[in-house]
């Protein structure tokens, strides 16, 4: 068995968790890993042949997606020609399933085994995919809890991993420090914004924000808003719109320190959602979208909240604000919020919580590499051990 495994991944936060599953893979086993992602699998180790920058697409952005429809052509015959030519012996697909479901049909007529990662989200939109699942999936690796009855339902074979972020969500530094290297005076409430990891929701969202903190200067008087700046927007890329605002704080690298010690959290519809509830920030989630994409998606999403933690929860504990994302709305939101506590949620996050946890406790990484390798060994023979 040659030791070349493929993993594909199309935004942020679905690179860091294939950077972390590398690295639990190559402590059981070595392997020569290469695919698409960007300087954080690279730096796992990963031979990067194509970066997922060039097509990232957030939501369900038509405009966007016909002014790339090129590059992503172009990417995913960089791929095809990838698998083609050095024929690994597995493929790892990390959410991404528009572009990755099509990789998965392609290998499975290249007789490659497929494994999938942080699963699509075939339990809230786009049935149809179960069908090219079932079809081309060797394996789902799921890290949501109702997950692995959803798709044992279809006879998917499926094993739940657990959440990462069950485990790996926790701030780095401790309170007093973290103020203290931002330079947050304390002397009111903290308040984290989260306008988006992609440039084009940032941009879209960060004017609706700056808003929301206008009638908050009146409504709450002194407070500190933290910015958390993801690795994927430039230095300054916030400048344009703060020109005046001391109490806006950019933050790079402590995002998970932003949340945890906040009073309260604006946040884009994402994966920072789930963040914030194992943290357990009280928070309101938003998304801007145009009325065609809303009545899309209306037609198509088959659950009734857009963040993971109502999701879980079954109800709305954080209040969502999606199309008709009014400034005013959810500033008196934030204030009611503010005035609430973390208490008032508290139950409801913990409960959130324990359901993501993996069983048994265990780390979802290595329970996740440990699947893989099992995989591996089923289909080709004894698998080489890391000394």
């Amino acid at each position: 068995m040659n030791n070349r495994v493929a993993i594909v991944t199309g935004e942020l936060s679905g690179e860091a968790h294939a950077a972390h599953l590398v690295r639990a893979v190559n402590a059981l086993s070595p392997m020569r890993f290469s695919g698409m992602g960007s300087q954080t699998l690279s730096d796992a180790g990963v031979d990067v042949i194509q970066d997922y920058r060039e097509i990232s697409i957030t939501g369900m952005s038509i405009p966007l997606f016909l002014s790339k429809a090129n590059l992503i052509r172009r990417a995913f015959r960089t791929l095809k020609e990838h698998l083609a030519t050095t024929r690994p012996r597995l493929l790892i697909l990390v959410d991404f399933p528009g572009f990755n479901l099509r990789l998965a049909r392609l290998a499975k007529r290249l007789a490659i085994p497929v494994v999938y990662f942080v699963a699509p989200q075939v339990w809230a939109w786009h049935r149809g995919r179960v069908r090219q699942i079932k079809a081309n999936v060797d394996l789902v690796l799921s890290i949501l809890p109702f997950e692995e009855p959803f798709f044992q339902r279809f006879h998917i074979p499926v094993s739940y991993v657990g959440h990462p972020y069950a485990k790996g969500v926790k701030p780095v530094l401790s309170k007093e420090d973290f103020f203290s290297a931002c330079n947050v005076a304390g002397d009111g409430p903290v308040i984290t914004i989260m306008p988006g990891s992609r440039q084009s929701e940032a941009r879209r969202h960060i004017p609706i924000l700056v808003e929301v903190l206008e009638r908050l200067d009146k409504d709450v008087g002194r407070y500190t808003a933290l910015l958390p700046v993801a690795d994927t927007l430039a230095g300054g890329f916030f400048d344009p719109f703060l020109k005046g605002r001391t109490n806006v704080i950019p933050v790079r690298g402590l995002a998970y320190d932003c949340l945890a010690y906040s009073d309260a959290a604006l946040i884009a519809s994402g994966s920072a959602t789930l963040e914030a509830a194992i943290l357990g920030t009280p928070s309101l989630v938003f998304y801007r979208i145009s009325l065609l994409e809303y009545l899309a998606a209306r037609a198509i999403v088959k659950v009734p909240y857009i963040s993971l933690p109502n999701i879980i929860a079954g109800k709305e504990v954080f209040p969502e604000f999606v199309r008709s994302v009014n400034p005013e709305r959810i500033a008196k939101a934030a204030v009611t919020m503010l005035h609430n506590g973390r208490s008032a949620v508290q139950k409801d996050l913990e409960e959130i919580r324990s359901r993501l946890s993996a069983p048994s406790g265990s780390d979802p990484y290595q329970t996740a590499a440990k699947a893989i390798l099992r995989l591996l060994e089923h289909t080709y023979g004894p698998v080489p051990q890391t000394p």
